[in-house]
């Protein structure tokens, strides 16, 4: 835009100054039940779009049918999608429930969490995440970062646009890992789900990224109130 370097100053992103309220062992017991999970490991749809649903229960399929005890937990960005997401679920074979329908009165292969503003709590939950929105042909992707305050080991497809330094830090550090489509996503889904060493690792990971690049708002409004002394000195 044509600003002097010494008038620019990069405080970082405030959207990783967010406030998370952990949820306890108690609470998430809970909740599982809640949602009628009952598998030893949990995979997350996180905000996902037409398409990826699909990609996710093939990849709960193939994890299940190596032995692995695995629930699917869907959090479809827009909720008025669950008529879709309830027809592909009935075409499939599993089991599923729908929270805004109230409890499950038991265990199944997958809950639908079609409510708003629960997506913090029900991520505590998860042992993998998939950010939505992100394999073709979205492009934009949707936020990885509650998933990584939350140390947990995400995946998500190549369209990350709307989060793209972000996404390609979070691959560097070892946090997350880019699958190319919906057969890479079963794959990497199965090969975690199946390594909790590996999770472990990816997890310390996005922990020490999270934490190391905090603090933008403090870095802004530092900078606010230097150039607001400078203004109330000259007059």
């Amino acid at each position: 835009l044509g600003f002097p370097a010494d008038r620019l100053t990069m405080t970082g992103n405030i959207k990783l100054d967010l406030t998370i309220s952990r949820l306890s062992a108690a609470e998430r017991t809970q909740l599982r039940g809640e949602l009628g999970l009952d598998g030893q490991r949990v995979l997350l749809g996180s905000s996902t779009w037409t398409g990826e649903e699909t990609a996710l229960i093939e990849a709960l399929k193939k994890s299940r049918s190596t032995g692995l005890s695995v629930s699917l937990l869907l959090v479809p960005r827009h909720a008025e999608r669950r008529l879709e997401i309830q027809d592909l679920l009935s075409k499939s074979g599993l089991t599923f429930h729908f929270r805004s329908r109230g409890h499950a009165t038991g265990p199944v292969d997958v809950s639908v969490a079609d409510t708003t503003g629960e997506l913090r709590r029900l991520t505590q939950l998860a042992d993998v995440v998939f950010v939505g929105k992100s394999l073709p042909p979205h492009t934009e992707g949707q936020t990885p970062i509650e998933a990584v305050a939350l140390e947990k080991p995400v995946l998500f497809g190549p369209g990350m646009s709307n989060f793209r330094q972000i996404a390609a830090e979070l691959v560097a550090a070892g946090a997350a890992q880019t699958v190319l489509d919906s057969g890479y996503l079963s794959a990497r889904a199965l090969a975690l789900l199946g390594d909790e060493f590996r999770c472990a690792l990816m997890a310390e990971a996005a922990r020490k990224w999270y934490e190391s690049n905090r603090g933008a708002m403090k870095r802004t409004l530092a900078v606010i109130r230097e150039e607001l002394e400078k203004l109330n000195a000259k007059a």
